[in-house]
């Protein structure tokens, strides 16, 4: 479902970032069990107080978010092009290597002083700061490459054909169009900013917006995820159908210039909180409906052809629904936020790293046994459930976000919800290595003990 026509050089592209996709994984993997460490009672007094906890967070976050989303997103693009890559795509993907690689490594390299703003947390590090740059560049110039082919599209045929690749082609150009959006609401913000606005206030405002904008993209990208996780027999809606719900879906955020049309300039607008407010309204009211209905329908069409839906598939709509309804229930800057956000992050996640199963043939290679891909979608699937849970426990004891919090060995509510917490990290953790073993091994067939490569 995912290349009909399978070009070298495109495949080739695809092959690149997804191995960039899975280093993000595998270093942020590292981090996460620093972090998990860290709030589990009795361990976390082994580590150097609550600036080291931050610094694991803010590279965890970035590194599993907008490297690890953006790298697999490079990798769907260049699958669903038309033309064969050009020097303009290859310079992306080492763009991109190199900036995801100076995030990595910027705590070795110098001062560091991490700023734990939302969407994108930032460590005040001029060579972090360098590789997200170079980062948001590399994103730039492969969104641009789609955005300008899907630009050649013609309407009438868009609007009448049915093939999946014509569904696939116009979601993929829809996240892509999303991303430049965000991209062009940070400008506008870092353009607008008052200059009396540092550190922190400065990096919150410049991602605030933008990183509103850009859980679209995300939510597009999960939706054509879920549609490529469908069992292979299924009767799908009509591909009109389906390009009618990714377009409704994907609307509220390419609105978003004229938001900022009819919102003060920033200055006023952050100190009055306009401008934060409107952007957290566009995504509270506008980005769950489509994935919750063309989920229930997914769902309602397995059951009535009595197919089983995928591992993937199911438990990415379970964390779906579970964030979304945590979300509903968040009074204050409480762990509760967390839980709201690792459920629906861990949704697109999930049906990411089940949908790279079914790429692994696209791009020429074997696909694991099935009931390795089950085990390891149900290890980290039910580790996030167990760490939300925990996260939520805490929160409604009034624990704060982004802090390590206390660590002693006293019992109380807090203190067994951390430990839950830490046993959903732990198996959440180990989903995540087992995904980077499975899709590795078959990556390297010389490595895995006789995976293989299909010509």
């Amino acid at each position: 479902m995912l290349a009909p026509e399978r070009d070298e050089a495109a495949a080739h592209l695809a092959l690149g970032w997804l191995l960039l996709a899975t280093a993000a994984v595998a270093a942020s993997s590292l981090f996460a069990i620093l972090i998990v460490m860290a709030r589990v009672p009795g361990l976390g007094s082994l580590f150097p107080g609550t600036e080291f906890y931050r610094v694991a967070l803010t590279l965890h976050v970035d590194l599993s978010q907008w490297v690890w989303f953006m790298a697999f997103a490079g990798t769907l693009w260049s699958l669903g092009a038309r033309r064969a890559p050009g020097a303009w795509q290859w310079t992306a993907l080492a763009l991109g290597a190199l900036g995801a690689l100076l995030m990595a490594l910027s705590p070795v390299l110098g001062a560091i002083r991490p700023l734990m703003s939302n969407y994108i947390p930032v460590l005040d590090s001029p060579w972090f700061l360098a590789g997200l740059g170079i980062y948001g560049i590399a994103v730039l110039m492969v969104a641009l490459a789609v955005a300008r082919e899907g630009a050649n599209f013609d309407p009438r045929r868009v609007a009448s054909a049915n093939s999946w690749p014509e569904v696939l082609r116009l979601g993929l150009f829809l996240a892509a169009a999303v991303v430049l959006t965000a991209l062009a609401v940070l400008v506008h913000a870092y353009a607008t900013m008052p200059a009396a606005l540092s550190g922190h206030a400065f990096f919150e405002a410049l991602f605030w917006g933008a990183g509103h904008v850009w859980q679209f993209c995300l939510a597009t990208l999960m939706l054509l995820a879920w549609l490529g996780l469908c069992a292979p027999r299924l009767a799908l809606p009509s591909g009109r159908t389906l390009k009618f719900l990714l377009l409704l879906g994907a609307l509220p955020a390419l609105a978003a210039p004229l938001l900022l049309a009819l919102l003060p300039p920033l200055p006023l607008s952050a100190a009055t909180t306009e401008y934060f407010s409107a952007f957290t309204h566009l995504m509270q009211w506008t980005s769950w409906e489509v994935p919750l209905f063309l989920g229930g329908l997914l769902l309602i069409l397995h059951w009535r052809q009595r197919a089983v839906p995928a591992t993937g598939l199911s438990l990415s709509m379970l964390l779906l629904v579970s964030g979304i309804v945590l979300g509903a229930v968040i009074d204050g800057q409480t762990t509760l936020v967390t839980a709201h956000y690792h459920g629906t992050i861990g949704a697109v996640t999930l049906a990411f790293m089940g949908l790279t199963y079914g790429v692994l043939p696209a791009l020429g290679y074997a696909m694991p046994p099935r009931p390795r891909i089950d085990l390891q979608l149900r290890l980290y699937g039910y580790g996030i459930l167990l760490m939300m849970s925990g996260l939520a426990g805490a929160g409604l004891m009034g624990a704060p976000r982004k802090m390590a919090g206390n660590v002693g060995v006293e019992f109380s509510v807090e203190a067994l919800s951390r430990m839950v917490l830490g046993l959903g990290g732990s198996l959440a953790t180990i989903g995540i290595l087992m995904f980077l073993v499975l899709v590795l091994r078959h990556l390297w067939p010389a490595l895995s003990f006789g995976a293989v490569r299909h010509g």
